[in-house]
């Protein structure tokens, strides 16, 4: 709110100044608090639903409620459904400047039917419930944590995989909402996850950094959460969760309100605007929660004819995953070495972090290989001599477990299980042809053989990797003729 308040404040003064000339009138001095005024009305209906009138004239008006909830407008009511003193803020612009007035309110006594609603009950689980509702990262599930462009609303740039940040400090984390005084903890088990530009914010908790490969994890406990507290608030826009005193949940990007994308009795998504000014997800769920498994999807036993030339014949649907690059349906510029018209273009493309270590092209087959009878595939390559199999990647584009790998001259063809999800390698089938100097600048054709694994039964996905993984360097490649002997 004040980030808009500064803006337009910016926005009248420039104005201002555009359209000045000697003959203007002053805009008049800065406004004090003294100048400013406003009336506080508790509704005849209930008490607890207060109306507030800004009597300051010429103003526009902006409102904190004391409860983490905010409006907008000279007339504008509140709803206080806990006893207590609450400070209520009013801000206003005049034409001279902008200038704020705080006034105490007491509520005299609970209004308990303001606390029996949905939101409150699926996050607290309700009045009843006095120890409070623990939640814990969906951890097993795709999208419990993200990034996305900030004026999206979908982590359209990374979504984490499943259990893919295990062992960073978040996942062991266990958030407690109570309805009563609205507390919130935070159990930690002695680290937190956050984004490596909070160090200054966890350094001065006395945090210690424990990890700090793509984000940090330190060492820190929160031993006084007695100011920590939980609100949601009305926005136009929808209902927002904050947190009062150090509060944040489990991860720390710096956020200091979270929009509510989803809240049931058992899952919560939220949205937050982080300290680097891009917007950042979070999917948990009640503690014990164990979302419903589907069953798997059967798929039949087949042996059937398998093939693409990367021209237009094709009986599959090859997708590319990461920043690889695929063309197909272009010329063949060497068609002594491989009669086919139109091929494929396979290009590596040089770009940091996951999306550049792995760079396949796959297709999902709605049935499962019969390898008993059929089990050896064929595909043309051309290696451009001028791909560099040498340089390695530096240590600032891959991670630390990875260390500096240049790429290989190698073409790859596996067989998998997507019923394995993100663990389909470690039940992988794999045939590796590594090209020599005498096979480049020419089309190769080479035989893929799986008959070592003629009695699995469990592969449905195909992937043809070429250059190998966990690096960055880019290459250009071509294909063709792919098919199932």
């Amino acid at each position: 709110m004040k980030q808009y308040i500064y803006s337009f404040l910016s926005f009248v003064i420039l104005l201002g100044m555009a359209g000045c000339t000697s003959s203007d009138p002053d805009v008049g001095p800065a406004p004090t608090e003294s100048n400013l005024s406003f009336t506080v009305t508790p509704t005849a209906d209930n008490p607890n639903i207060v109306e507030f009138a800004n009597t300051t004239n010429g103003s526009i008006a902006f409102w904190e409620f004391g409860t983490g909830a905010t409006a907008k407008g000279d007339k504008v009511t509140a709803e206080y459904a806990v006893e207590g003193d609450y400070e209520v803020t009013m801000t206003v612009i005049m034409s001279g400047g902008q200038a704020s007035k705080t006034q105490t309110i007491n509520i005299a006594q609970t209004d308990f039917t303001l606390l029996d609603r949905d939101d409150y009950n699926f996050l607290t689980g309700g009045g009843s419930n006095t120890e409070g509702k623990n939640w814990v990262f969906d951890k097993a599930t795709a999208g419990h944590m993200g990034i996305g462009d900030p004026a999206g609303e979908d982590p359209n740039w990374w979504a984490a995989e499943a259990n893919q940040k295990e062992g960073r400090g978040a996942y062991d984390d266990v958030m407690n909402f109570n309805l009563n005084g609205f507390k919130y903890t935070l159990t930690n088990n002695g680290d937190s996850y956050a984004k490596d530009y909070m160090a200054d914010w966890f350094t001065s908790k006395g945090g210690t950094l424990l990890a700090d490969d793509d984000d940090h994890t330190y060492a820190i406990e929160f031993n006084d959460q007695s100011a920590w507290t939980w609100a949601i608030s009305d926005k136009e826009d929808g209902k927002y969760l904050t947190f009062g005193g150090d509060g944040f949940p489990s991860w720390h990007t710096g956020g200091s309100e979270y929009k509510i994308m989803k809240l049931t009795e058992d899952e919560m998504y939220l949205r937050t605007i982080g300290g680097d000014g891009n917007a950042w997800y979070y999917g948990f769920v009640r503690e014990g929660f164990e979302r419903p498994v589907a069953p798997p999807v059967e798929k039949p036993f087949e042996a059937n004819d398998l093939y693409d030339d990367f021209g237009g014949n094709t009986n599959t649907t090859f997708v590319t995953d990461a920043d690889l690059i695929v063309e197909t349906g272009i010329e063949n510029f060497d068609q002594l070495g491989n009669p086919m018209e139109l091929v494929g273009k396979y290009e590596r493309t040089a770009t940091a972090g996951e999306d550049g270590w792995w760079q396949n092209y796959q297709t999902e087959l709605p049935y499962r290989l019969d390898l008993s009878t059929r089990n050896k595939f064929s595909m043309k390559v051309y290696f451009l001599r001028g791909n560099d199999f040498t340089t390695p990647s530096s240590a600032a584009e891959t991670p630390d477990w990875l260390g500096e790998v240049a790429m290989s001259p190698t073409v790859a063809l596996r067989l998998e299980n997507t019923l394995d999800g993100g663990n389909a390698w470690q039940t992988r089938a794999e045939a590796l042809y590594t090209m020599g100097e005498d096979d480049m600048g020419h089309w190769v054709e080479i035989t893929f053989d799986f008959s070592d694994h003629s009695e699995k039964t469990i592969y449905d996905k195909v992937i043809i990797q070429i250059g190998g993984e966990g690096h960055t360097r880019p290459g250009t490649f071509y294909i063709s003729d792919f098919k199932l002997l």
